[in-house]
């Protein structure tokens, strides 16, 4: 007997096999082989956005790898996860595509005598043929994977081109050149008032030849006026968006359908695995027929139900994309600042949404900062922006604020002050509202006289001069200010303040006793003869 048929299920293979059932689908909890490849089968799905390594990584995420099965002289009994290297084989190998191809690798003779073999641009392979046998991922999908791939591997190199869109803010991550040196710039992140802050860098020159940065320009203003360039220019590309977009949706759907698909086929499988085992029974075993004929009829209904699912999801799908999600593609150039403003939208896809229309920017800083926009139907535009104040011309207070200050000097004190400028709208630089110590800050930074020395020079004086002044003590004096006689213009927390007398007139003092009198008021020009008047 032949070597192939001594092998653990050869016979059941080769049934298969003639039976015209697909070999890409997983296989159910029996013993029934399987194709030796299992690696197409992490890669039904399109590819992430992140590293080659990171995507191929799930494939085999909490298992080793499993060895190659060629050669070996056995076929493997159940499903087995695959490592890195049988993923990374899969992902650029056309056969799991469906496509023969052929002068993909060259063979080369060394002057040694040996020979090496070189792969070859996929220019310049001599037969590409898609369609030729069922793969597991169809041609437009492979496509797909290795534009990803191609634009993945970006990151990495000399060239350091764009890579994949990352979970920063930083908009045009992977889209900035230096317009110094014409090397891309990195990006570097700080926090700003408790927000994430972007800054393109270029470190070129001092990571490969020790040198000096050459330029780093903020990304916070950047980032905003390229976005807002990119949404009052956003008319003229609609169509290449909405495209775009509806292949990306179409795509979607198509995963989805093709999931179900195979959901059904799997359970045809099973069905069609009962009915050989209840044909196979001996008729005189009642009970064990009984057994595998209610499980026939079980795997039956199951399938008749996920055909039936099948059928309406794809009518209901269909029928979706056709109406309502045709209609909101049609009309993205008026929804794309919605859709760009909402916050359900994340940094990642909003950066796809600029890779869709700009190819590079290229930045200069000098007095200004020069931005050269190239978008990617070729049209360039060029921005002028304003650099950002340092940091102490922001801290700085402005002039309007501070002669307002001033005057407010002559009438009130720095807790008045502050009350004023807050209900005014004025706040400091940080957006907080002024407080007592604020007001005496920018007294002493602009050299500003107090409210206290302002009336100091106005002729007020202390509780002690009046005292002294009138002969009496300061115990009377605040008497006379609680009766009228004179005028308490100015009080700290200590209570203790500033008097202003009354205008041509005097305080004629009083006397207790029987038969006294209290303090009043003279004019200055009416003589008096009584004791006691100053």
């Amino acid at each position: 007997m032949a070597a192939s048929s001594t092998r653990p299920g050869a016979a059941s293979w080769r049934w298969a096999r003639r039976s015209g059932w697909s070999t890409g689908l997983t296989a159910p909890s029996v013993s029934i082989p399987t194709p030796r490849f299992r690696a197409p089968f992490a890669w039904s799905l399109r590819l992430s956005s992140g590293r080659g390594a990171q995507s191929k990584r799930s494939a085999s995420s909490g298992s080793k790898a499993c060895s190659s099965h060629a050669g070996c002289g056995r076929v493997p009994t159940k499903a087995t996860s695959c490592g890195r290297r049988r993923s990374t084989h899969a992902s650029y190998n056309p056969r799991y595509a469906g496509a023969f191809v052929y002068g993909r690798t060259r063979i080369r003779h060394r002057p040694d005598g040996g020979v090496s073999v070189v792969k070859v641009a996929r220019a310049d392979w001599q037969f590409v043929m898609p369609g030729m046998h069922q793969g597991y991922i169809d041609w437009e999908r492979f496509e797909a994977n290795q534009r990803r791939l191609t634009d993945n591997a970006g990151a990495f190199g000399g060239e350091r081109l764009s890579g994949p869109a990352r979970e920063g803010p930083a908009l045009l991550q992977g889209r900035v050149l230096c317009g110094l040196c014409g090397e891309r710039m990195g990006v570097r992140y700080s926090r700003e008032h408790g927000s994430t802050i972007p800054t393109y860098i270029c470190q070129e020159s001092a990571v490969r030849r020790a040198g000096k940065t050459c330029q780093t320009v903020p990304g916070k203003i950047v980032d905003a006026a390229v976005v807002a360039l990119l949404i009052e220019m956003m008319t003229p590309m609609t169509l290449a968006v909405t495209l775009e977009v509806q292949r990306e949706l179409e795509t979607r759907a198509h995963e989805a359908n093709t999931a179900r698909r195979q959901h059904v086929e799997r359970l045809r499988y099973d069905a069609e695995l009962a009915r050989r085992r209840y044909m196979k029974v001996d008729p005189d075993n009642r009970l064990v027929a009984d057994t595998l004929e209610a499980e026939w009829n079980d795997k039956l209904r199951r399938h008749a139900e996920a055909a039936e699912e099948y059928e309406r999801r794809s009518k209901q799908q269909a029928a979706t994309l056709s109406t309502e999600v045709r209609q909101r593609i049609l009309g993205l150039a008026e929804q794309l600042p919605r859709i760009w403003n909402d916050s359900r939208v994340d940094f990642r896809e909003r950066k796809r949404i600029v890779r869709l229309l700009i190819d590079d920017v290229t930045l200069i800083k000098a007095q200004k900062i020069t931005a050269h926009v190239r978008l990617s139907g070729g049209a360039t535009r060029t921005l002028e922006l304003e650099r950002p104040l340092p940091i102490a011309q922001l801290r700085k207070f402005k002039p309007e604020l501070v002669a307002t200050v001033d005057r407010l000097l002559d009438q009130h004190c720095d807790r008045e002050i502050a009350d004023i400028l807050n209900r005014d709208g004025w706040r400091t630089w940080e957006g907080m509202p002024f407080n007592l110590k604020k007001i005496a800050f920018i007294r002493g930074a602009y050299k500003l006289a107090s409210r206290y020395d302002r009336l100091r020079r106005r002729g007020m004086l202390t509780t002690r001069e009046i005292a002294a002044k009138f002969g009496i003590s300061e115990t009377a004096v605040h008497e006379w200010g609680r009766q009228g006689l004179i005028t308490k213009c100015f009080s700290d927390n200590l209570n203790r303040g500033l008097w202003a007398l009354p205008v041509q007139q005097t305080i004629l003092k009083g006397c207790g006793g029987r038969g006294g009198r209290p303090a009043r008021l003279v004019p200055i020009t009416a003589p008096s003869s009584e004791q006691g008047a100053v």
